[in-house]
């Protein structure tokens, strides 16, 4: 989990997100049930595409690249089910995968100290070794871990292929066989690429990479 910075509101939430609630939370009011358009119109076309602007099409949870695997949900950070007022606020929406998203459920993040990466730096509260992750004995760091079960095994095993990627990089940069320039442009390439917010697993590939940095020649990274 890295932190995000909210894009601006896209222009159909400053059209419609004031009216949509207000339709939405005046049926509810009523003890109206309503429409399956009514409940999910922040899934629109123009908010799903800032939201993968921003998270860079990855799990805003997990870091996994989401159109990979999977179609991705618009997530609410806050339960819309505890507060349906905010169904189409946009501080309120992400991108999650399906199974972060399930994890989460209808939990209110306040009350069980889950992060939210737009308010919380994460590097506060959560460290990688290798690919797992572990809390720093804060309680959004063990809450955040525990309950959207992010040492998943299908998801280390993900991390554990990227970070074998990484790896080979670095045993590239060692090989003194190779050329001093070349390696100086896969060094670059490692920091642009795998370390950049793009990346999948960009908080595990940092600390991978801070860890490597003392043994990566001085005339490679000079």
């Amino acid at each position: 989990m890295i932190s995000l910075t909210k894009k601006p509101k896209p222009k159909i939430l400053e059209d419609k997100e004031e009216s949509w609630t207000t339709a939405l939370t005046n049926k509810l009011a009523r003890g109206e049930k309503p429409t399956n358009t009514e409940k999910t119109r922040y899934r629109h076309l123009q908010v799903k595409a800032v939201l993968i602007e921003e998270t860079k099409g990855k799990c805003a949870y997990c870091e996994s690249k989401l159109l990979h695997i999977h179609h991705g949900d618009v997530e609410h950070i806050y339960p819309k089910s505890l507060a349906p007022e905010k169904s189409f606020e946009w501080e309120n929406l992400t991108l999650a995968c399906e199974i972060c998203n399930q994890n989460k459920s209808n939990k209110d993040p306040l009350i069980e100290a889950i992060i939210d990466p737009y308010v919380i730096d994460p590097v506060e509260h959560l460290v990688f070794m290798g690919t797992l992750i572990f809390d720093l004995g804060t309680p959004h760091g063990i809450s955040t871990k525990e309950i959207l079960d992010l040492n998943r095994v299908e998801l280390v095993e993900r991390r554990k292929e990227h970070l074998e990627k990484i790896m080979s990089i670095y045993q590239t940069l060692l090989r003194t066989d190779i050329p001093v320039s070349t390696r100086k442009a896969i060094y670059k390439n490692l920091l642009s690429k795998e370390g950049s917010s793009d990346a999948p697993y960009t908080a595990m590939a940092l600390q991978a990479i801070k860890q490597m940095m003392d043994k990566i020649p001085t005339e490679v990274k000079t």
